[in-house]
C-alpha cells in the first residue's frame, strides 16, 4: 500500500523507465528488500497503466533478491489469475503490473491460505533453490560487526548443523505468504504479491514459514493442506514443527541485517527478542 500521497513531478528520481514516460510516482511502504514504487506510466502508445517499480539495490541485494529471477518466475505462471503480470525487465530493476485492491490487515482462514498456499504449490518448478544455509549465510554476512558475539555464534553453529530435511520433493514456494502480501480485490479474490524470495524449495519449509507468519494453528493448517494438496496430516504436521525454529533463525538473521542496512534499531530490538528466545530453547 501506498505510505504517501503522489508526488510532485521532479521529485521522484525518474523520468522514463523501459520506454514508458512517468506520469506519476509514489514510493510503497513494505519489507527491507521491497523498497518500491506505484507508478503511473504512459507507453509509446500514449495508453496510461498503473505498476509498480521493483528496482535493484543496495537492500535487494543484501537479502539475496534477485529481479531477473522473479521476473522469469512471474514469466512463467502467466496467465496465473492470482499473481501480477510482469510488464518489462531492465538491469536496474523489473516493472510489474499494479494490483487493484486492498492490502489484508489480518490473515484470512486457514482454509483460505492453505488453499492458496496448495496453488502455489502446484506451479511449474522454478529453475532455481533456496538453500537455507547459504540463505542464512548471506544475512549473517550482512549483519554489523558490532552485533557478532558468543551467543549468537552459539547459535548460528548449532542452528547450522540441525537443518531439517522434510523429504517432501520440492515445490514452488512464495516464502513470504503472509497476510501483508495478499490483495483482495474489488470482486473479493485474493491475489499475491512480493514474490521476490520464490524459488523451488521444501514445501514444509514454506508452509511453516506462512503458518508463522500468519499465526496458524500447526494442526489446523496441516488438515487444510492436505485437504487441497494431499499427504497425511500428521506427517505434514511434523514437518512443519522441525522448520518452526528455523523460521525463527532466518528471521532474526533477516531482523539483524535490516539493522545494518537502515541503521534502525527497531529491527535490533526484534533480532534480540529472536536471539534469547533462540538461546533458551
Amino acid at each position: 500500500m501506498p505510505d504517501s500521497s503522489w508526488l510532485e513531478p521532479g521529485e521522484w528520481p525518474f523520468s522514463r523507465i523501459a520506454g514508458f514516460d512517468v506520469l506519476r510516482a509514489r514510493p510503497l511502504g513494505g519489507g527491507l528488500s521491497n523498497r518500491c514504487w506505484q507508478l503511473e506510466l504512459q507507453s509509446p502508445s500514449s495508453s496510461v497503466r498503473q505498476a509498480v517499480w521493483r528496482p535493484v539495490s543496495a537492500a535487494s541485494k543484501a537479502f539475496g533478491v534477485d529481479r531477473e529471477y522473479e521476473y522469469r518466475l512471474l514469466s512463467a505462471m502467466q496467465p496465473c489469475p492470482f499473481a501480477p503480470r510482469p510488464i518489462a525487465k531492465t538491469s536496474a530493476g523489473i516493472l510489474v503490473e499494479w494490483i487493484t485492491g486492498e492490502v489484508c490487515v489480518h490473515a484470512p482462514s486457514s482454509a483460505v491460505l492453505m488453499a492458496l498456499q496448495a496453488r502455489i504449490h502446484r506451479l511449474p518448478l522454478p529453475g532455481w533453490r533456496l538453500a537455507v544455509r547459504q540463505r542464512a549465510e548471506h544475512y549473517l554476512a550482512a549483519i554489523s560487526p558490532e552485533d557478532h558475539g558468543e551467543e549468537l555464534a552459539s547459535v548460528c553453529a548449532h542452528y547450522f548443523s540441525h537443518i531439517p530435511h522434510s523429504g517432501f520433493p520440492d515445490t514452488c514456494c512464495h516464502h513470504d505468504l503472509g497476510f501483508y502480501n495478499l490483495i483482495q480485490r474489488p470482486g473479493g479474490e485474493l491475489a499475491v504479491i512480493d514474490w521476490e524470495y520464490a524459488a523451488a524449495g521444501d514445501p514444509m519449509l514454506d508452509l511453516a514459514l506462512t503458518v508463522q507468519a500468519n499465526q496458524l494453528d500447526v494442526t489446523i493448517a496441516a488438515q487444510h493442506y492436505c485437504r487441497y494438496q494431499g499427504g497425511d496430516p500428521d506427517l505434514v504436521s511434523e514437518a512443519v514443527q522441525r522448520w518452526l525454529r528455523w523460521c525463527d533463525f532466518l528471521a532474526m538473521l533477516w531482523y539483524y541485517a535490516g539493522a545494518n542496512l537502515w541503521q534502525d534499531d527497531t529491527y535490533r530490538i526484534e533480532a534480540k527478542a529472536l536471539l534469547a528466545k533462540l538461546a533458551a530453547a
